[in-house]
């Protein structure tokens, strides 16, 4: 096989694994929890995914500068990574970088004509996309959930890439460069990349769909469910009785639809989920069955959580409606002592249900409680 055809295999390779990466973070990453952190990461993903078919296309229609082109736009990825795990930790993001990096690369692999200025440029943006990748490491590290062992792929593919750029610019300044002499760093740049998107594809969807760090809303419900049934079951067996379940649900949901789009429908439950996350104890386990509906798991003596209560109804009627069509927001809540269903998950949230669509018919913007 040539060292074209090697080139071309890769390509080909790139652009599959980029287009399904992208697929997996957007669908069960950003469309699952959705974040500025996950958009940014989905960006990166879509960014790869575009510029390895943009790179693919020019090879097979064997135009050099849209090749080269789409290959500098690929090299801006690693900073939009490094963007979004900013916006994770609520620092400025930066995402404009990313931006300018790929233009600018593209731009510098169109113009350099000449062999030998297009072999340096080619090392130094290929260094410039590694600085971001060691960036990344540095973001990685300043996380919580750092030593969980899916994010360790991206930390070390990421190491990974900044000693392969440091080699690849070393090598340019020792030896000079010949198009013949740019054949080996573009393979390996082509392995670099395909290896970098399916580590990076791993552990992006781990801080996006997994991990519970930095989210202020809601647990998707398998998630929730596996972590409260284990704690109502621990707290069977310690015959603990301040432990509760509350079904949250916002008013007139199919109103709202109706009133202001699927769009400002998710913005609203979006704001109404922090808003139930920073109302509750800070332990509290928040699960989604739907969106607009909460099912809550915590610990609290009856007079502490009917304050708690009470505070959330009226946070939620005094939820800036300004963007929502001047809507009076209001919510119900179905409120379960654990003990009256033995602490059995299914049967409290059955219950807790129940009583909140009892306090819905009643008028909504208040709290049903089933007595144990």
């Amino acid at each position: 096989m040539t060292a074209q055809e090697t080139l071309a295999n890769l390509g080909l390779a790139q652009a599959t694994v980029a287009t399904l990466a992208t697929v997996m973070v957007i669908g069960l990453g950003f469309l699952h929890r959705p974040s500025r952190a996950a958009l940014l990461w989905s960006l990166a993903f879509v960014l790869a995914m575009s510029s390895t078919w943009i790179s693919v296309a020019g090879s097979v229609v064997g135009d050099e500068a849209v090749r080269r082109a789409g290959l500098g736009l690929m090299l801006g990825a690693p900073a939009l990574i490094w963007s979004g795990f900013r916006a994770r930790r609520h620092v400025p993001a930066l995402p404009w970088i990313a931006v300018l990096q790929s233009i600018a690369t593209a731009v510098a692999f169109v113009l350099a004509v000449d062999p030998q200025v297009y072999g340096m440029t080619f090392r130094v943006a290929f260094l410039a996309a590694a600085i971001f990748a060691g960036l990344t490491i540095a973001e990685v590290r300043r996380a919580a959930d750092r030593f969980e062992r899916l994010a360790l792929p991206l930390t070390v593919v990421s190491a990974g890439f900044v000693a392969l750029a440091g080699a690849i610019v070393v090598a340019g300044l020792a030896l000079p460069s010949s198009a013949q002499d740019l054949t080996l760093p573009r393979i390996l740049n082509g392995l670099a990349m395909l290896i970098y998107l399916v580590c990076a594809t791993v552990s992006v969807l781990y801080f996006t769909s997994v991990s519970p760090v930095g989210t202020r809303a809601a647990r998707s419900w398998p998630q929730f469910s596996v972590t409260a049934e284990d704690r109502l079951t621990r707290a069977r067996r310690a015959q603990e009785s301040s432990w509760n379940v509350l079904a949250i649900r916002l008013d007139d949901p199919d109103q709202i639809r109706s009133t202001i789009g699927e769009n400002g429908w998710n913005r609203i439950t979006t704001a109404f989920e922090a808003v139930v996350a920073a109302t509750l104890p800070a332990e509290a386990d928040i699960g989604r069955p739907a969106r607009g509906r909460l099912v809550v798991v915590v610990c609290r003596p009856g007079p502490v959580l009917r304050e708690h209560v009470r505070t959330l109804l009226r946070r939620v009627t005094e939820m800036d409606a300004d963007d929502w069509a001047d809507l009076q927001l209001s919510a119900s809540i179905g409120w379960v002592p654990a003990e009256s269903a033995w602490y059995d998950l299914d049967e409290l949230v059955g219950r807790a249900e129940d009583a909140a669509m009892t306090a819905t018919r009643l008028g909504g913007d208040r709290w049903e409680r089933v007595r144990a």
